[in-house]
């Protein structure tokens, strides 16, 4: 599928003091450009003080994945701004759609009046399958989605104005069709995904009965399908 015109604002929810930070960036803008070859991608950062994007001039707002910890007590202005701008563009009248993307996907639950929590089975990282609702069997055309994962904290309850798509709202949409959101990474790769792990701390070691469940980093995951998906569902009512 091809848009012309089709403009896609990247909210940046972290830091880019890593090589693998600029490389999730650019393989966003990547995906979006193999079904949108002409889109105009702008990357925001409101974490180091920029302006968030004016809605009403992009077709789709991403929100990236983030290391800050939204189950804390104390939420720098940043994060509190990021939540209202998600409950703004839900409720505004502009053509705006919103993907959000692991924290960003955690933000999108509290933003609408859902809860999160730390992981019951701790860090999960590596590719896993997800069996999907029967509406999101629908929607992707599927009956399980292979991503990337990398976080230790879930949404426990999705709140009064999400569907989940599949299990243990590992993918949500939104009743009114505005917003769809993955715990996964449907942006990573391999080497994307190695790069990360370079930089993480031992507390985001992977416990042994998880491994058992999880695929490498190295396995086939449908990122690339689901990013195919979601430049489509941007043009649907």
């Amino acid at each position: 599928m091809t848009l012309t015109e089709f403009y896609v604002a990247i909210l940046k929810n972290y830091s880019v003091t890593a090589e693998c930070g600029q490389l999730m960036l650019d393989e966003i803008a990547s995906e979006v450009r193999q079904s949108s070859p002409s889109a105009v991608v702008n990357v925001y950062s409101p974490n180091e003080g920029t302006a968030f994007p004016d809605p009403s001039s992009y077709d789709l707002i991403i929100l990236t994945g983030g290391l800050f910890n939204l189950l804390g007590e104390e939420r720098p202005s940043w994060v509190t701004e990021t939540l209202e701008f998600i409950r703004k563009v839900y409720l505004g009248q502009t053509k705006a759609k919103v993907l959000g993307i692991c924290w960003g996907h955690q933000a999108i639950a509290l933003a609408l009046g859902g809860s999160m929590a730390e992981s019951d089975r701790g860090p999960c990282i590596g590719v896993e399958t997800l069996p999907l609702t029967a509406e999101g069997e629908e929607f992707f055309n599927a009956s399980s989605l292979d991503i990337h994962k990398h976080h230790k904290r879930i949404v426990t309850n999705i709140g009064p104005q999400l569907r989940p798509l599949a299990i243990n709202n590992e993918v949500l949409i939104s009743k009114n069709n505005r917003i769809l959101s993955f715990q996964g990474h449907p942006e990573l790769n391999e080497v994307i995904s190695r790069s990360i792990v370079d930089t993480d701390d031992l507390s985001y070691a992977v416990r042994p009965e998880l491994k058992k469940i999880l695929k490498p980093i190295s396995a086939p995951h449908d990122g690339h399908m689901i990013f195919g998906r979601i430049i489509k569902w941007v043009s649907e009512v």
